[in-house]
């Protein structure tokens, strides 16, 4: 699952690391109240994290570096207006081919999908029932893994 609600909005977040909202932290209490399960898998982000210890509710948290959100590296934590007023030739070529453009100080797509791989395949050989707390793109790659990139659609 996606971590709840950061306490920045409306910026390419990447591996800044904001805490939780006060909604956010509603919302991960709310999360799998009614399930329990043996281990929580955790990006080492503080979004990921406290959502993890909001729903684990007893059961083991395990952060697995891996599993972080890709890095934008000169664009984490600026909004998306800010990186078009500052880079616009960068920002145009993004925009045209998302998972070819690498910003300055940025994690390759290639580099990201192979890492979060390796977590998942950690993952799947630990205890059962297992909840993983993630980002966005995490979560897009690991479906990925398992359905085919080709059945993929945004989360």
């Amino acid at each position: 699952m996606r971590h709840a609600e950061p306490a920045v909005l409306g910026a390419l977040l990447g591996q800044c690391d904001p805490p939780l909202s006060q909604t956010g932290r509603v919302q991960a209490e709310q999360i799998m109240r009614e399930i329990s399960i043996a281990v929580v898998y955790s990006s080492p982000l503080r979004r990921a994290r406290e959502t993890a210890e909001l729903l684990a509710r007893g059961a083991k948290i395990e952060i697995v570096d891996d599993l972080r959100e890709i890095t934008y590296g000169d664009w984490d934590g600026r909004t998306w207006a800010e990186i078009e007023a500052r880079e616009p030739e960068i920002a145009r070529r993004k925009m045209a081919d998302w998972h070819g453009v690498t910003p300055v100080g940025g994690e390759s797509w290639d580099q990201f999908v192979a890492r979060v791989k390796r977590a998942f395949e950690h993952i799947k050989l630990g205890p059962r029932p297992a909840a993983v707390v993630a980002h966005a793109a995490v979560n897009l790659v690991i479906a990925g893994v398992e359905i085919g990139y080709g059945e993929v659609r945004e989360l």
